[in-house]
């Protein structure tokens, strides 16, 4: 289970706060918020109920806390909002709340002492990690007096305090504010002075910020995926002889995945910024061919069904109770089959993530042989193969586990292991050989590279050589540490929800952060122009134009000189769809049309025909013949370059549904058969509302 933790964040909202300074677009209070929002949407995003959050603001119009009916020295403090989980409805609620006052009067030491009552109540003495993160620009009223009591506090309840200030001088982080009012100055060296005393977090807003940028990796505690005994020997066939160890398995290293959308409906009235939105469930049906039933297919249920196999064309079924006898049968275990020398191990065979293996904790014995286990392969230069199966029934495995030992931690690292039929092999012509089909072995041919197209790539692969950038920390590390690369979709995309969920009504989204772009482009210090415009000439580089959209429409002149299609114009120009075989009608005539005014009339045709499909409908039993040719329509309207055809006629198409067949337009809006989109055909100026628009009737 996750630490549970209490903060609370103590916001200056003073008239001073409403000023913009430092040449800044917003107000000294937007720029504390941008730090403070970040914090509050990342816990949020978390969506632990163990991370709660108050909101306590100072220099406000009115007092709202529970000292100041005893002191008035509490007077111009507001708790915002009590502790608790944060969710969207308290994001809400406090962004209207967090505003310049029109008052200077509330003092600061104060709302910290609010702030240390509203955790000592909340957490009593309960684990928490309790923290205080008090923002201002330091030019209110700060009353020290007492201010060593205080401080005893923040120690007896373990508090961590973090100041940050509005341009508060920072010699580390290179900042000093000129022309800084000595009222200013004095509450700042109070304030530093009062985070030394409590072992506390003091600094410039501005550096904070620069700090959020980077992303934050999530800290997630491991669950072991295997509870066992590590057996070294064959239990069976001489127990006596057997290692047995308890172990535990946990993961080491995970792949990070962004965060996955759900769909949701949403009515007309419903505004989804006020969270009225509800979640779809599916449900699912199974369907065989019947000609004889309605809708030539029947409804089967779930239990009647069985697992079938491809055994080249023919399908084999195989019960359930089939399924039970075929099974491989396994039980819970690790045990080591072998050894191999570290240096025969090929590390792009492993198919996993790593997990390790530790001895179990309350095990003094177990701890003891899993060390010297460890040390043995440590010294021996191995590596240990091993059959895991993590549960009774379960396919097993096969791992390899390499020793870790560092100052104050041992371990297994394992990874998973290939079986034969994981791995393919394939063979490849070689690239610098060319042979004839007798057998003669070509110096010069097109394929192979010349003398001077070899030295060129030579130049410029060297020329990218990112061992070569001046001003590395350490020439030895590589350039791009693991640490110090981000997932850009997982982070920017984190980064944009926590965006929308603050200022839905924003029409642009935040930039993307700096260092999220770091390893987009070639890193300064690094100058290959030159051997890529080189390496560009001796390999006779040319630019392939791109393919044209869409069909021609009419025929080129056959090579023969008969024209068999304008034999049959005359007969196409007079013929009309049959109803009863629209599709490949539709696209035979289409196919043959000379002039772009002569689809049209086809278009037309075809929308008569799908009207008169659902017009005869018995409920909705024809409704997929008329999407597909709906489909149908569209996707040559697109092809053809003609799709403001398609959009007049589905225009007309929602008219008339809207009468008694409301139904089939939810169809047509599931399969998205509405007006083509841009991106679908350029010529297009139809926008996403007016999409919508057509399809929700708003």
């Amino acid at each position: 289970m996750a630490d549970k933790q209490a903060t609370v964040y103590v916001v200056d909202l003073g008239a001073s706060m409403g000023a913009s300074n430092a040449g800044r677009p917003g107000t000294d209070l937007d720029y504390a918020l941008e730090y403070l929002w970040d914090r509050i949407t990342t816990t949020v995003s978390n969506g632990r109920k163990t991370d709660t959050i108050a909101v306590v603001g100072f220099r406000t119009d009115g007092s709202d806390n529970s000292l100041v009916q005893n002191d008035e020295n509490y007077a111009n403090i507001s708790v915002l909002n009590p502790m608790s989980q944060f969710l969207m409805p308290q994001i809400r609620g406090l962004k209207k709340l967090l505003e310049p006052s029109t008052t200077h009067e509330g003092d600061g030491v104060s709302a910290l002492v609010v702030a240390i009552d509203i955790i000592e109540k909340y957490c009593k003495k309960l684990k928490y990690i309790r923290n205080i993160v008090f923002l201002t620009n330091g030019t209110g009223g700060f009353d020290f007096d007492g201010i060593n009591d205080i401080i005893e506090q923040i120690k007896e309840h373990k508090i961590n305090l973090t100041v940050l200030g509005v341009d508060f001088d920072d010699p580390e982080f290179g900042f000093e504010e000129k022309d800084k009012s000595p009222a200013k100055a004095a509450n700042e060296k109070a304030l530093k002075e009062l985070c030394d005393q409590c072992d506390g977090m003091y600094g410039t807003i501005a550096e904070a910020l620069e700090e959020i940028q980077r992303p934050r990796t999530k800290k997630t505690r491991p669950i072991h995926s295997f509870r066992g005994r590590l057996s070294i020997g064959n239990e069976s066939i001489n127990p006596r002889s057997t290692l047995l160890i308890d172990v535990e398995r946990f993961p080491r290293t995970m792949v990070a995945r962004p965060p996955t959308a759900s769909s949701f409906a949403l009515s007309p009235e419903q505004d989804p910024v006020d969270g009225n939105l509800q979640k779809i469930r599916n449900t699912r049906t199974f369907q065989v061919e019947d000609e004889d039933a309605p809708g030539k297919a029947i409804d089967i249920d779930r239990e009647d069904m069985a697992k079938g196999y491809l055994y080249g064309r023919t399908i084999v079924p195989i019960s359930a109770e089939d399924q039970e006898i075929v099974k491989f049968n396994t039980e819970t275990s690790l045990k080591i089959v072998g050894f191999i020398p570290k240096s025969g191990f090929e590390r792009p065979i492993c198919l996993s993530n790593s997990n390790i293996v530790v001895a179990s904790k309350a095990n003094d014995e177990a701890i003891m042989a899993l060390s010297s286990f460890i040390h043995a392969l440590y010294e021996l230069d191995s590596l240990a193969i091993g059959r895991l199966v993590t549960k009774d029934d379960k396919p097993p495995v096969m791992i390899a586990m390499a020793p870790i030992i560092e100052p104050e931690f041992e371990c297994l690292v394992e990874t998973q292991l290939p079986f034969a039929e994981d791995t393919r092999q394939y063979k490849f012509a070689p690239l610098d050989t060319v042979k004839t089909t007798t057998g003669k072995v070509l110096d010069k041919h097109r394929l192979i590279p010349t003398q001077e197209l070899q030295e060129a790539m030579d130049d410029y692969v060297d020329s990218m050589n990112l061992m070569n950038l001046e001003g590395l920390n350490d020439p030895l590390l590589p350039f791009a540490q693991p640490e110090d690369v981000f997932s850009p979709v997982l982070h920017r995309i984190q980064q944009v929800i926590r965006a929308r969920a603050i200022a839905p009504d924003d029409d642009g989204l935040p930039d993307i952060s700096p260092v999220l772009l770091n390893y987009s482009t070639i890193p300064q210090g690094l100058d290959p122009e030159e051997d890529l415009d080189r390496l560009r000439q001796a390999a006779d580089v040319c630019l392939v134009p791109t393919k044209a959209k869409g069909k021609k429409i009419g025929r080129d002149k056959p090579l023969s000189g008969l024209d068999v299609g304008k034999l049959l114009e005359e007969r196409t120009k007079s013929r009309r769809i049959d109803k009863n075989n629209p599709v490949p009608e539709f696209r035979q005539m289409i196919a043959s049309v000379q002039q772009r005014e002569d689809i049209q009339p086809l278009v037309q045709q075809m929308g008569d025909i799908i009207k008169d499909i659902i017009r005869c409908s018995v409920a909705d039993l024809q409704y997929s013949r008329a999407i597909e040719c709906l489909r149908v329509l569209r996707e040559d309207c697109i092809t053809f370059e003609a799709f403001e055809f398609y959009d007049s006629f589905i225009r007309e198409l929602k008219s008339f549904t809207e009468a008694d067949r409301r139904d089939f337009w939810s169809r047509v809006r599931k399969d998205k058969l509405g007006l083509v989109l841009p991106s679908e055909d350029s010529r297009s100026k139809t926008t996403i509302e007016e999409s919508n628009r057509l399809y929700y009737g708003r």
